[in-house]
């Protein structure tokens, strides 16, 4: 590891770490134009197989189905998307409403592609109170799937202005799952080597590119399953 990724990362510990103390109450409401939500949960009255959580946006959208294909006879998989980042109080919301009335064995959690009125500093407040809140209702075993990169829609080959931020985010969250021995699905390194993925938006994945965020996601589920 270089001095540079090392430096940076304590640093990111040092907030983090600082972050225990900040009340997440302060931070601030940033609406989207459209703002959504959508909760998924299924296997609501069965306890024969454990139940599976997968928490993020539009991609979790786009693969979920696949996942769940893959999970069935195994577990009960539901979602929770939304496009509230962190950095926003009504997220916390959001997620309490859905972890206080069902409980599960595994969570899978993303959130970064939205919320670009955030610092990614303001984003990392939020890391360990979310956390927490996962763990708040049971005792689920925890993936963490940091953000894919976002390509400039009139040059897929390179990333937009926002991809900083977005690489920002996932150095906290990968410094505070690793403080944590969270395991992390490196989604990021898999757009990067795959600009092939993309949609004409920059940020979506066409099918292939979908398919192979099931594969990593499934992969990691089965693998907290055992």
């Amino acid at each position: 590891m270089s001095r540079n990724v090392s430096v940076f990362a304590a640093l990111c510990l040092f907030i983090l770490s600082s972050c225990h103390t900040t009340k997440v109450a302060e931070g601030k409401t940033i609406n989207e134009d459209i703002e959504w939500s959508h909760t998924w949960i299924t296997g609501t009255n069965k306890t024969d197989l454990p139940h599976v959580l997968i928490i993020g946006d539009s991609h979790v959208e786009g693969y979920y189905p696949s996942v769940a294909k893959a999970l069935e006879g195994i577990a009960y998989p539901s979602r929770f998307t939304t496009s509230k980042s962190m950095g926003d109080p009504v997220l916390m919301e959001q997620l309490e409403e859905v972890l206080k009335h069902y409980r599960f064995d595994v969570i899978s959690f993303n959130n970064s592609l939205h919320g670009r009125g955030y610092t990614a500093e303001e984003y990392a407040a939020y890391i360990p109170a979310v956390y927490k809140l996962l763990l708040k209702y049971g005792n689920p075993k925890i993936q963490w799937v940091n953000t894919t990169a976002e390509r400039d829609n009139l040059n897929l080959q390179i990333t937009d202005a926002f991809n900083a931020n977005i690489v920002k985010r996932n150095h906290y969250v990968e410094a505070f799952a690793h403080s944590k021995s969270i395991p992390v699905i490196d989604h990021y390194s898999l757009s990067i080597a795959h600009p092939e993925f993309y949609r004409n938006d920059g940020v979506h994945f066409i099918p292939e590119g979908v398919a192979a965020e099931s594969k990593n996601v499934t992969q990691g589920i089965l693998t907290l399953l055992k």
